[in-house]
């Protein structure tokens, strides 16, 4: 009897739909997906993204991916696939030819990029667990690789043969920071044959010694001329070699005189310690160094001897500065924040202007504003809701939620933004500048965990932890309608054209759909085993796809009890996306990769690589030319879409 009642409501949801429904375009084409751009920095990490010595790109990390990017072009990326977790840290060869990536994980290799033929050169798998400084010698010949602690070694690799060279012990443990600095030099300050460079973590710093004819690696202690204790966060030599300055926890920059390995002096620059030193390169006789704080503030000090330090200027930044790299003469830097800005910032007078803004945290949904191309929103863990513009892929807007929460779900107008938070409050904010106009605590419990508009904007759809639907009038804010019979977390809700019928997928098994009108359910549909993740529902308004915990990829046809099709995948999906066409289907989860289906012939025609977490939600634009996909590695992947015909 339930059978016969569930087609019955199918008949009356088809006898309403599908006055309006089209039938899904014949034939086959050949689809193609290509990476565009990246949008994302690993700012959780140091030193991870540099200015190029051209003075006309940089590199940075976003995921498991290195990006070469062009200043002036923002459509100008090179993409570097090699990684299968977050790059930790990456450095760039003084001359400009090479680029070293180091990741963490199982896989915690070392590669060696050409940057020029933008191809692997080496990779190095001795190390175990991470790595989480890497730098090049002066000369660009050997690299120093400092595991994590974990790990505990050190290892420098010949960049000519590919070889190890030396290996030992880390020290200090851990290490957080190296820095290449020359010859070691004789009493009489003169060059010999064996390289240093200097490593600090903890309270210790230490000047390595690189004897590379005989295959050593041995550690020189830095010794303090007072009682002063101080936790080292970075080090940098000096344009001559003969001092090395390291940056404090408790704010100051050291200044150690390598003729004896003695700290002379402590120099105090920021609060929220020093987390970044970049040396310019001498001018008018004055040695400089500019800092990066904890705080925020990036300050450029100066002296005639580096023992002298003083401030000479100091600016503001957004939050705190976690990687500082200057451009090849010295006369430009690029910072990064906490927050995912990007600094240009002239070392003559410290004037700054941003260079590009992304997300700083883990990626939970994809929307593109409704009947748009260009613009999309994501929502991330660092609290903000962001609308990027696809044209220079600039952050247009961005809205803050409530302080300790996040957004996990979002829709948009030209008019409004919805945002579900995971503290459950229903969030809105104005397209244009992102005030907040008005919101609704405790809208759900344990997170609104997706909301969709109505054609008609009248109201807002939401979906909740704990199984519940709800409506809510935009005018009052008012709840004017509660559904309940899902008996887990809503994963996806998604509103038919008319705005009278809704349908709703769940981690109960269940896929539903509703008559918002009536308040009733009409259908009922269910998986065999696992909970759904995800679901599309093609313009025709009877066929339904859905995706989840059973890594099946099924399709419905909603006046049928039982699926039409189902199709074993190899992971779990966690976002399916029709193309506005309905020929495509695009898939994404835990595979890591984004999928395009042919739907005529049911099979993946293209695969996008380029993530290294799992990737959370899928949106097309309302052309059918882009597709956004965001992921827990804090990247929004934008993949430009080939038909042919």
């Amino acid at each position: 009897s339930s059978q016969q009642g569930s087609e019955a409501c199918s008949t009356e949801l088809a006898r309403s739909c599908l006055c309006s429904s089209s039938p899904r375009p014949q034939g086959s084409s050949a689809m193609s997906i290509e990476l565009e751009h990246a949008i994302g920095c690993n700012v959780n990490f140091k030193n991870i993204c540099h200015f190029h010595p051209n003075g006309k790109s940089y590199v940075k990390a976003v995921g498991g991916v290195a990006i070469v990017g062009d200043l002036q072009d923002p459509h100008e990326q090179v993409f570097l696939h090699g990684h299968d977790d977050f790059i930790t840290c990456l450095a760039v060869s003084h001359y400009g030819k090479l680029c070293a990536t180091g990741q963490q994980g199982d896989n915690a290799d070392v590669i060696v990029w050409n940057l020029d033929s933008s191809q692997q050169q080496w990779r190095f798998q001795e190390q175990d667990h991470g790595i989480d400084c890497l730098c090049f010698s002066f000369d660009d010949r050997y690299l120093y690789c400092c595991g994590d602690i974990v790990d505990q070694r050190i290892f420098v690799y010949d960049l000519v043969q590919g070889l190890i060279i030396a290996w030992a012990t880390l020290h200090p443990k851990p290490t957080i920071s190296v820095a290449s600095g020359g010859f070691v030099r004789d009493i009489k300050r003169r060059d010999t044959h064996e390289y240093q460079f200097a490593a600090c973590g903890g309270k210790h710093l230490a000047l390595w010694h690189l004897d590379t004819h005989n295959g050593e690696l041995t550690s020189q202690q830095v010794g303090n001329s007072g009682k002063q204790i101080r936790e080292f966060s970075c080090v940098a030599f000096a344009s001559d070699f003969e001092h090395l300055f390291a940056g404090t926890t408790t704010g100051d920059v050291a200044v150690v005189l390598l003729k004896n390995r003695t700290v002379q002096t402590f120099v105090h620059v920021c609060s929220a310690g020093v987390t970044t030193l970049v040396v310019p390169p001498a001018t008018q006789g004055l040695s400089r160094i500019v800092v990066g704080g904890g705080d925020g503030t990036t300050t450029v000090l100066s002296a005639a001897s580096p023992v002298d330090m003083r401030e000479e200027r100091q600016v503001q930044l957004d939050s705190s500065v976690v990687c500082m790299s200057r451009s090849g003469d010295g006369s430009e830097c690029l910072a990064v924040t906490s927050q995912g800005t990007a600094f240009r910032l002239r070392t003559k007078d410290l004037s700054f202007r941003v260079h590009n803004q992304v997300s700083a945290g883990a990626l939970y949904d994809v929307a593109y504003l409704a009947g748009s191309s260009d613009l999309f929103l994501t929502c991330c863990g660092d609290g903000l809701v962001t609308m990027w513009d696809a044209n220079d892929y600039s952050a247009r807007v961005r809205c803050a939620t409530k302080p300790r929460s996040h957004p996990i779900s979002v829709c948009a107008t030209q008019d409004i933004v919805i945002a579900g938070c995971n503290d459950g409050r229903l969030t809105c904010f104005d397209s244009e500048k992102g005030k907040d106009l008005w919101h609704i605590d405790n809208a759900h419990k344990g997170g609104a965990t997706s909301v969709k508009l109505p054609q008609n904007q009248r109201f807002v759809m939401s979906g909740g932890a704990e199984g519940e639907l709800r409506v809510w009038e935009l005018k009052t804010r008012e709840m004017v309608s509660h559904l309940k019979e899902h008996l887990g977390r809503v994963s996806e809700v998604q509103l038919f054209p008319n705005d009278q019928y809704a349908i709703s997928c769940s981690r109960d098994r269940c896929l539903l759909t509703w008559d918002l009108r009536q308040q009733k359910r009409l259908t009922s549909h269910r998986e065999r085993h696992g909970g759904i993740n995800c679901l599309a529902v093609e313009t025709n308004q009877t066929t339904v796809y859905t995706a989840g915990q059973e890594k099946t990829l099924t399709y419905w046809d909603l006046r049928m009890a039982e699926p039409t099709s189902t199709f074993t995948m190899e992971e779990e999906i966690q976002s399916i996306c029709l193309s506005p066409n309905n020929r495509f289907l695009a898939t994404a989860g835990t595979g890591l990769a984004v999928k395009v289906w042919d739907l005529s012939m049911n099979k993946v025609v293209s695969t996008g690589t380029g993530h290294s977490r799992t990737i959370k939600k899928l949106a097309f634009s309302s052309d059918g030319r882009q597709l956004v996909s965001a992921g827990l590695d804090h990247a929004a992947l934008v993949w430009n879409l080939y038909e042919d015909k």
